[in-house]
């Protein structure tokens, strides 16, 4: 029997962070949309991009020759680019689709340039701007960020400020904090919460629990993603795993605001289980 995603992405994690396949575990994720997809496939392809890129890599590993020669690749040669015109398109949010379009969104061309620098042994890292994804070269010597939206361009710290208030505001202010690598995990969390909305706005209600199966694999402890999770499993007049999880979600928050209006919830699901028996 074929693993569930949710499964699938508890595997790939299994094991330390700085171990796990950024890009496989993004094409797990992919699964979401496209069950049958074939990931080894996929991969397959990175392993080619990653021996073609490596013959035109500067033998001394300068920083800026690396990320020019590396951009000159992924955004010329290969025609990557950020899909501007499209933005909201969910299938740039899947990274199957991401590889044979050739465009996508700032998260999923940041992890297609990552995967293939881990490949390489190449110190790059993601950074998770509020709205915007962008990552960085750091040796430990030297931090230089790169936004692959915008084909790898290289961005100063003010830069990052003003594009990100361009998104939130003008009140929001980065800090060092802001600028820091985050984790494989961090990242496919940040990936299925894009798709928690797009599929929660378009009412693809088994679609949004498929990505709450994953975001509770990936961390379990979060009471109000259990709590959402019931409200999707009501609407589709599945009760029983709907009081699973109000429960679950009462033992992490006993205290909880709203813990009344919980308790009468579970009470008249299972006032309507009775009343079909």
């Amino acid at each position: 029997m074929q693993v569930t995603p949710s499964e699938q992405i508890e595997q790939v994690f299994a094991g330390p962070d700085h171990e796990v396949g950024l890009g496989e575990a993004a094409l797990v994720l992919a699964r979401l949309e496209y069950p049958d997809l074939n990931v080894q496939a996929h991969l397959d392809q990175f392993a080619l991009f990653t021996s073609e890129v490596k013959t035109g890599l500067p033998d001394d590993y300068e920083p800026n020759r690396i990320i020019s020669a590396l951009n000159g690749y992924l955004f010329e040669k290969l025609g990557f680019l950020g899909n501007q015109d499209d933005y909201y398109n969910p299938r740039n949010s899947f990274l199957n689709d991401v590889l044979e379009r050739r465009t996508g969104i700032p998260i999923t061309l940041s992890i297609v340039y990552l995967e293939i620098t881990r490949r390489l042994g190449l110190p790059f890292y993601g950074v998770g701007l509020p709205g915007h994804f962008i990552i960085k070269y750091d040796d430990n010597r030297r931090a230089i960020y790169l936004d692959p939206f915008h084909a790898g361009r290289v961005v100063e710290a003010e830069d990052c400020r003003s594009l990100v208030r361009d998104i939130t505001g003008p009140e929001f202010v980065l800090t060092e904090q802001h600028f820091r690598a985050v984790d494989n995990r961090t990242i496919i969390l940040r990936m299925l919460s894009n798709l928690r909305s797009i599929y929660l706005q378009t009412r693809q209600y088994r679609k949004a629990i498929g990505v709450l199966d994953m975001v509770l694999n990936l961390a379990p402890a979060v009471a109000e993603d259990y709590k959402q999770r019931a409200r999707l499993y009501h609407e589709l007049g599945q009760s029983k795993p709907a009081i699973k999880d109000l429960e679950t979600y009462l033992s992490i928050r006993p205290d909880a605001s709203d813990e009344p209006q919980v308790r009468e919830w579970i009470t008249r699901m299972r006032r309507g289980q009775a009343a079909l028996n």
